[in-house]
Parts: structure tokens; C-alpha cells; sequence
């Protein structure tokens, strides 16, 4: 019996490695009610996780050589 490997190079779409949304900042921080709209719900420690998980799995999903 002879088995044979077969090496499949899998890679995530690119929609799926879109980087998040900057850290939204104001100088002077929020002033009026347009600010809070304008900033949603970013938060910026969440925001900074996320940039990092993202781009390791970029990182990993690179094309080996």
C-alpha cells in the first residue's frame, strides 16, 4: 500500500483580514453630542487587542516560500 500526502496551501480572504478602525481621539476629547455619535463605541483598549490578533493572523497567513 503506497499512501501519498497531498499539501493543500490554505489562505483567509482578504475581507477577513481587514485591520480595525483607528482609535477614534480628539484634542480636548468629546465636546458636544456629535462627538459621542462620531465615536461610537470604540474603545480603545478593545481596538488595540484587535489590531494585534489581526495582524498575527496576517502574519501567519502569509504565503510560506
Amino acid at each position: 500500500m503506497v499512501t501519498k500526502y497531498v499539501y493543500i496551501e490554505r489562505h483567509l480572504p482578504d475581507a477577513l483580514k481587514r485591520k480595525p478602525p483607528a482609535v477614534w481621539s480628539k484634542p480636548g476629547g468629546p465636546q458636544v453630542t456629535g462627538d459621542f455619535i462620531e465615536r461610537g463605541d470604540v474603545n480603545e483598549a478593545g481596538l488595540r487587542v484587535c489590531t494585534a490578533q489581526v495582524g498575527k493572523i496576517i502574519d501567519w497567513d502569509k504565503p510560506s516560500k
